[in-house]
């Protein structure tokens, strides 16, 4: 974190609350004068600081502000976004971020960019990445795991994901399983888990995460504007998306360092299973060519559907794509 970024981090910590330029400047070991000058680049960058002799500057309003030194000085994390680059404009986070992995970025690395031109889902589709509308960001995990439990890490992210949009939509969302965000059954955010791995240890662990944020009904194109929503168009509260990644971050550690710790996915899982819509619902299982009708029972610790066949037979499901049907439908 650069000093421009230190000051700001002082300021939102302390919103509300003027913080003399002679503590900035104790605490940074800088001049006065250099802590003016970074204010006023605050300024320019559109923070609103109000300035006050004997008093010092206080963070009044940074509203929407979106780089990277907006999303630092919201962070509350160990080891998530504690490496972070933000762009502009991208092909993909997630490809930006597997080199990055393949050159020994550190475990937490995050990747954000305002517009991908390539954004991906999963199974090769594409996703919407318009300009300054959305989330698009990748973080680099490096857990001692075996490739096999991977699926567990992506259950984290999605509870991670509905942890911190819980205070903007209190009820009306929920996870289809594996890993699709949904307000009012329509799909709100995705997560592509990527992952490079030894027969038997995982390498790095890439989770893509894509959340519609600012988006309006118009600017969804194509069969979008029946399946898909943001943030902004189901919650009245006032929207920061540097401040949204920052929650995001940080329930995602809580959650990733507890698994890590501890061994085990319960915490995760039972918030997994509290936003579930389809735990208990009759599904329709595609994988490949082939359809088939199910009941959806449980989600075990490593990820996997159990499901019931109409003739009774169980089964879990590791991959594929699920529809939810209404019952008796």
């Amino acid at each position: 974190m650069n000093t421009k970024d230190r000051i700001l981090k002082m300021l939102t910590d302390k919103k509300g609350r003027f913080v003399s330029g002679e503590q900035i400047s104790e605490e940074l070991g800088i001049s006065r004068t250099a802590v003016w000058k970074h204010i006023l680049k605050l300024k320019e960058e559109g923070h609103s600081i109000q300035s006050t002799n004997r008093l010092g500057y206080q963070l009044v309003n940074s509203g929407d502000i979106y780089d990277r030194s907006s999303v630092l000085s919201k962070l509350n994390t160990k080891i998530l976004g504690r490496n972070l680059f933000f762009f502009d404009e991208i092909d993909s986070t997630n490809d930006e971020l597997k080199k990055m992995a393949a050159d020994g970025a550190p475990d937490g690395t995050v990747v954000i960019a305002r517009y991908q031109s390539a954004g991906r889902g999963r199974r090769g589709r594409t996703w919407q990445s318009d300009a300054d509308a959305g989330i698009y960001m990748s973080v680099l995990l490096r857990p001692e795991l075996a490739p096999d439990a991977v699926q567990s890490i992506t259950l984290a992210a999605s509870s991670a994901v509905c942890r911190a949009l819980e205070k903007y939509v209190p009820d009306r969302m929920g996870i289809k399983w594996p890993n699709d965000i949904l307000i009012n059954n329509r799909k709100v955010c995705g997560i592509l888990t990527e992952m490079t791995a030894e027969p038997d240890k995982v390498q790095a662990i890439i989770l893509g995460i894509g959340l519609n944020v600012l988006q309006k009904e118009d600017d969804f194109s194509g069969e979008l504007k029946e399946t898909a929503t943001s943030l902004c168009l189901n919650t009245d509260r006032e929207i920061s998306r540097s401040l949204l990644v920052a929650e995001i971050l940080h329930e995602l550690e809580d959650l990733y360092l507890n698994f890590i710790e501890k061994g085990s996915g319960a915490k995760f899982m039972d918030i997994w299973r509290s936003f579930s819509i389809t735990i208990g619902r009759d599904i329709i299982i595609y994988q490949g060519d082939n359809k088939w009708q199910a009941k959806a029972l449980d989600i075990l610790d490593d990820g996997r559907l159990l499901v019931e066949t109409p003739d009774g037979m169980r089964h879990t499901i590791l991959s594929g794509e699920i529809s939810i049907r209404s019952y008796g439908g």
